[in-house]
């Protein structure tokens, strides 16, 4: 009778764990959801839709962004924000690098290197050869959110990385 019990049990128990590997089918479609999330997020960025990028971050105590030499709270982004988006007319993305790292069904984290120019209202443009960012998003009843980014530039390394394998 036990022996009955315990086999049920325990095909219940594995089939109900969150700890398993995710199949290379579900990561593709994680994969696919995500690609989307990340053009709308970058087009939010590129047309300075400061409702669309702010309505894309997760408001909660995780949320945290690093990004020119200050780390920001959900609150002070939105901000921050709210008061630089007005100041930029568009922004462009050149991508040479991105990579998708799928931690499970409702987190992922993205990864970009590229050129980022930023064309201000004033006239003024703003080039960065070689800019990176991190990017990790939960899924919520209402969409992806971004709750952790970091951005920065690329900084001189006293040794030539080229011949680093």
């Amino acid at each position: 009778m036990k022996t009955k019990l315990l086999v049920p049990l325990l095909l219940l128990m594995a089939a109900c764990t969150t700890d398993r590997p995710m199949t290379e089918e579900q990561k593709a479609a994680v994969k696919e959801e995500a690609s989307a999330v990340v053009k709308e997020f970058f087009d939010a960025m590129a047309f300075s839709s400061l409702e669309k990028l702010t309505g894309m971050l997760e408001n909660s105590e995780d949320y945290n962004f690093i990004v020119g030499g200050d780390a920001y709270t959900y609150d002070k982004m939105v901000e921050t924000a709210s008061k630089y988006i007005a100041l930029i007319e568009k922004q462009t993305f050149d991508t040479k690098y991105e990579k998708y790292l799928i931690v499970n069904p409702t987190c992922f984290i993205y990864s970009w290197h590229g050129k980022n120019g930023m064309y201000m209202k004033t006239g003024e443009e703003i080039i960065m050869e070689d800019y990176f960012v991190t990017y990790c998003f939960r899924k919520h009843e209402e969409g992806w959110k971004l709750f952790l980014g970091h951005e920065s530039e690329k900084v001189p390394i006293p040794i030539d990385t080229t011949k680093v394998e």
